[in-house]
C-alpha cells in the first residue's frame, strides 16, 4: 500500500513540476499580439446553439514580453476601452493610461513601489458629476512572495448625492502568488457580500464557486481549455452550473 501512494504522489509531482513554463505575457512563447474573442453561448426554443460575440480584445507586447497596448472593443454598444502601459528603467510598470469611448478625458492608474516591490496602485478620477476611487494595496511576505491585496473602491454620483459603490476585497494567494480566493464586502449593503474560490489542477485554472453572505453557492464555474502546439489555450470554454455559458478565443501571433 505504501509504494503504491508513493507511486501516486511520484505521479502528481511529475505532472505538475513538467508543465511549461510562462513569460510575463503568459504564454510559453514569444509574441507580438493576442487577438480574444468573447462568445456568449446561448439556446434558442429549439436547443439549437446560438453564438453572440460580445468583445474583441487586441494585446500588444513589447521585447520583454510585457503588454504595451490593449484596445477592447464591446460590439452591443460599440464602446471602445483603450488602456496604454507605461515602464520605467528598470522595467517596472509605472502607469495606465485609460481612454473610454464614452468620456473625453483619459485617467491614469498609477503604480506605486516600495522596497523593490509593488506597494499599491491608484486610479482617482474626479468629474463634476461623480468620483471614482480605487486603491489595491500589496502585502508581502518575509520572502517578498505575494500574500494578499485589499481593494477599496469607492463610486459616488455627485448630482444625486448617491454612494453607486463602496467596496472592500481581499484577495489571497498562495506560497507560489496563485490567487486561491477573493472575499469582497459592502458596508451599505450587506446583501452583496461575495466570495470566490479558485480551483486548480496544479497551476492551472479549472474552476471558480461563487457565495454569497451567507456562504450559499451562487455559481459554479468549471474551465475546459483547447491548446496550440505551444501548450498556450486558444479555446477556453466556461461552464456555469454544468451547462455551456461561454466561450473564449485566441489567435496568438508569435514571434
Amino acid at each position: 500500500m505504501n509504494r503504491f501512494l508513493i507511486l501516486l504522489f511520484s505521479i502528481f509531482l511529475i505532472g505538475c513540476f513538467s508543465e511549461p513554463k510562462f513569460l510575463n505575457n503568459g504564454l510559453t512563447k514569444n509574441a507580438t499580439k493576442i487577438t480574444e474573442y468573447i462568445i456568449k453561448i446561448e439556446h434558442d426554443s429549439l436547443n439549437n446553439e446560438v453564438q453572440d460575440t460580445l468583445s474583441i480584445t487586441e494585446k500588444k507586447y513589447n521585447d520583454n514580453d510585457q503588454i504595451v497596448n490593449r484596445i477592447q472593443k464591446t460590439l452591443i454598444d460599440n464602446n471602445e476601452l483603450k488602456i496604454d502601459y507605461i515602464y520605467d528603467n528598470s522595467n517596472n510598470l509605472k502607469t495606465e493610461i485609460v481612454k473610454m469611448s464614452t468620456d473625453s478625458l483619459p485617467f491614469t492608474v498609477d503604480y506605486i513601489y516600495k522596497d523593490s516591490v509593488l506597494h499599491q496602485t491608484k486610479a482617482i478620477v474626479k468629474t463634476s458629476n461623480e468620483i471614482f476611487e480605487q486603491v489595491e494595496t500589496y502585502y508581502y511576505r518575509k520572502n517578498k512572495t505575494k500574500e494578499k491585496t485589499i481593494t477599496t473602491l469607492l463610486f459616488i454620483n455627485l448630482e444625486l448625492s448617491d454612494t453607486l459603490r463602496n467596496s472592500v476585497s481581499k484577495s489571497c494567494f498562495d506560497k507560489n502568488e496563485v490567487i486561491e480566493k477573493i472575499e469582497t464586502v459592502h458596508p451599505n449593503n450587506t446583501k452583496r457580500n461575495i466570495k470566490t474560490v479558485y480551483e486548480y489542477d496544479c497551476s492551472t485554472l479549472i474552476g471558480l464557486k461563487h457565495f454569497d453572505q451567507n456562504d450559499s453557492l451562487l455559481n459554479n464555474l468549471k474551465y475546459e481549455y483547447k491548446m496550440d502546439e505551444f501548450d498556450n489555450w486558444i479555446i477556453k470554454n466556461i461552464i456555469r452550473n454544468d451547462k455551456l455559458d461561454t466561450k473564449l478565443t485566441r489567435e496568438i501571433k508569435y514571434k
